[in-house]
């Protein structure tokens, strides 16, 4: 019986999966003169069919834990516009993941099919997010199209330019899409926000909105779905939407837009787009952030994650308590990215 539960919980961790977000790996941890053994199977003792020397890139297939270590099966990729690496041929086979770095950003087959110009820029939680169509302009990446892959439809291809037949042996040539990695890294080092949440991507919207930075403002607004801001105390009433290049026509125009009415008044809110979003509080004097549990009365993007938050900044003076200010701000997860897609300030005056 014993011996039973020792092989029931040998079986379990072989067939574990481990590293599945990894499409690429380099050689890391190796001395510069030794390499890394390549075995037909996932054991120090299997047979070894080549070996990797310090820095190889490989595409990543599947990692297992085998005892007490993890092996990971690799493959052959494409680098440095087709140059050839004497392990290619003799590739897949099975690596120590003790000696692997990596990474989930290169060129990708989709279900097989390699002639394509697909470009995973990242993974999470087993999915992959695969740039699939680029609009260009003046030689630059301006825009991208992306989609969403389980990582098991993926194989790597490489980095550079992709080689496929045109349906005779001699007759391939280089594909020009693998030398859009650049530009589309390019854009992306630009245009893609590092917040990994969406209360620090909020953050970084408010931190924006205190620039008056417009290019980073931008950012956070998606130019297709924009941002719906709002002068009442909550998103049913009235509300102006605002694509990205909307925004950026009226950010610094005098043209004044009514934003609803006054909570307590009852007057018309009329004032500049740029006006109504300067952030003239100090950000490092928020006195709580509250999550928006409900987002009930926001409607405008459907489809998407949705989260919001409410920015506290306390009151001054003898009654501080009704004296307050806030900022509500919801985000949605659209490709990945979090964008800021309603606005409105709250407050309490007495």
């Amino acid at each position: 019986m014993k011996r039973l539960l020792i092989l029931i919980a040998l079986i379990g961790i072989t067939s574990a999966k481990y590293y599945p977000n990894a499409l690429f790996a380099d050689v890391s941890g190796v001395a510069s003169n030794d390499t890394l053994s390549v075995r037909v199977k996932p054991n120090w003792r299997s047979r070894k069919i080549t070996e990797l020397p310090p820095n190889a890139y490989v595409g990543v297939d599947e990692c297992v834990k085998t005892g007490r270590s993890t092996w990971c099966r690799v493959h052959a990729v494409n680098r440095n516009l087709g140059q050839y690496l004497e392990y290619n041929d003799k590739l897949p086979g099975w690596v120590n993941a003790r000696y692997l770095k990596f990474s989930s950003r290169g060129y990708v087959a989709v279900n097989g099919k390699k002639n394509s110009c697909d470009y995973a820029i990242g993974c999470k939680n087993g999915k992959c997010r695969v740039v699939i169509d680029e609009i260009m302009k003046n030689g630059e990446v301006t825009a991208i199209k992306s989609k969403t892959y389980p990582r098991s439809v993926l194989t790597g291809i490489g980095e550079m330019d992709i080689l496929f037949d045109y349906g005779s042996e001699d007759a391939t040539e280089g594909y020009p899409c693998g030398r859009l990695s650049f530009k589309i890294n390019d854009y992306l080092s630009k245009h893609t926000s590092s917040f990994s949440s969406a209360k620090s991507a909020a953050k970084g919207f408010l931190k924006a909105l205190q620039s008056q930075n417009l290019s980073k403002i931008k950012s956070f607004i998606h130019p297709k779905y924009g941002i719906y801001i709002t002068g009442d105390i909550h998103f049913a009433g009235y509300n102006i939407k605002f694509s990205r290049k909307r925004f950026a026509k009226f950010y610094n125009s005098p043209k004044e837009f009514v934003w609803g009415s006054d909570y307590g008044k009852g007057d018309p809110i009329k004032m500049s787009l740029r006006k109504m979003m300067h952030l003239k509080l100090p950000l490092n004097r928020v006195s709580k952030i509250t999550p928006l549990p409900k987002l009930k009365y926001f409607k405008a993007i459907k489809g998407y994650t949705l989260k919001g938050f409410e920015f506290f900044w306390n009151g001054t003076g003898k009654a501080p308590e009704f004296n307050w200010r806030g900022a509500d701000i919801i985000m949605a997860k659209i490709n990945g990215k979090w964008y800021a897609v309603g606005f409105l300030w709250n407050r309490w005056t007495i």
